[in-house]
């Protein structure tokens, strides 16, 4: 593959997808330029300019990443549109939180090929969640996203734009409410005179070993933790605490609302 493949910005997600396409052989001939990157995210051989009016001459994009904060995307898309950098077929790929094909629509043009994604962390270990949803996207560049989309984990397509929203807030925000438990468990441990070292290690070999086994796993979660807590045992005496009044579900259902409430406000 052959392409100009621009990234409008380029911050910690940004800097993975672009890394990621580059090592990988089926994108290593693109032309990568990278416009107003994060300085502590620039990747060796590839181009970078930190303002429009540097875009080489006759340049013209075939895929642009948007990858800026969504509080500054229209006025910085507003002008980038105005660059008149891309074709009839360039697709525009946004990794923007809040906002809708009908956002960039207003900016590019209600016929241009726009692809709304919201990727998670895990796409810097290939084990990233990717929902996402199009618009005017052709034949050919759909099998173009769907090839991309695979390098990074495991993408689907969602037909309900609406979804994004806890989509978001669930699964985008999901790797942040990982760290902070092992973050308590790490905390605990300390406070229990477990050496720092070994609470580190443990912490994270607790949760890479469960995550292991519920991917294996053909029961559904209930089952899963009736594996762990048997009848008046340790793992029973500790969950009564969490499950009691549900106050653990509640809490994460009220962090998962907050996340939407912001989403939509973006």
């Amino acid at each position: 593959m052959n392409k100009n493949i621009f990234f409008l910005g380029c911050g910690k997600m940004g800097g993975i997808i672009a890394k990621n396409l580059l090592e990988n052989q089926d994108f290593s001939s693109c032309n990568f330029l990278v416009l107003k990157p994060s300085e502590s995210n620039k990747i060796n051989n590839i181009n970078y300019i930190n303002n429009i009016t540097k875009i080489p001459q006759n340049y013209i994009a075939d895929i642009v990443f948007i990858c800026i904060k969504p509080q500054e995307a229209k006025e910085i898309l507003e002008e980038f549109a105005r660059t008149k950098i891309f074709h009839k077929d360039t697709i525009f790929i946004s990794i923007l939180a809040g906002k809708n094909l009908n956002f960039f629509s207003k900016i590019f043009g209600s016929k241009k090929q726009i692809v709304r994604s919201m990727p998670n962390l895990g796409i810097e270990v290939n084990q990233g969640i990717i929902p996402y949803i199009h618009k005017n996207l052709s034949a050919e560049n759909n099998k173009i996203i769907v090839d991309i989309f695979a390098k990074f984990g495991s993408a689907f397509e969602v037909e309900d734009e609406k979804l994004f929203h806890v989509l978001t807030a669930l699964y985008g925000c999901g790797p942040a409410y990982i760290f902070l438990m092992q973050k308590i468990f790490f905390d605990i441990a300390i406070s229990y005179k477990i050496p720092e070292k070994n609470a580190k290690s443990l912490t994270k070999k607790l949760f890479l070993g469960s995550s292991l086994l519920s991917s294996e796993s053909v029961f559904d979660f209930s089952k899963m933790i009736e594996s762990v807590a048997s009848k008046k045992g340790v793992t029973e005496a500790s969950l009564e605490t969490l499950l009691k009044d549900d106050k653990l579900r509640k809490l994460i259902l009220k962090a998962t609302k907050n996340g939407i409430a912001r989403s939509k406000k973006l």
